[in-house]
């Protein structure tokens, strides 16, 4: 099976998806943080609703589980193409 390895674009497309993993972990925390300045602006009972439900259903998915999640692909695409590197030197003799 014949391999083909750029390094500078897989190097590249490595660092387009980190800086969207960190795209979307800050844009998850400005999302968390403007749901706590929402009360100064909007208050009664559909405030405290969708305040219920997003604490219920979106918090934690936003805060933690999206966080946690992207940080763990990052890292793997990250091994994956250090092992991909890897194997190519290797392969190469270098």
């Amino acid at each position: 099976m014949a391999i083909y390895v750029e390094r500078e674009g897989i190097e590249a497309c490595i660092t387009k998806i980190q800086n969207a993993i960190e795209q979307l972990q800050a844009a998850a925390s400005e999302i968390d943080k403007t749901m706590g300045d929402l009360p100064t602006y909007w208050q009664g009972a559909a405030y405290d609703k969708a305040a219920t439900t997003y604490i219920d259903e979106y918090q934690t998915l936003l805060t933690k589980t999206v966080p946690d999640s992207v940080d763990s692909f990052k890292q793997f695409i990250n091994g994956c193409k250090d092992t991909i590197i890897d194997i190519d030197t290797q392969l190469s003799g270098q």
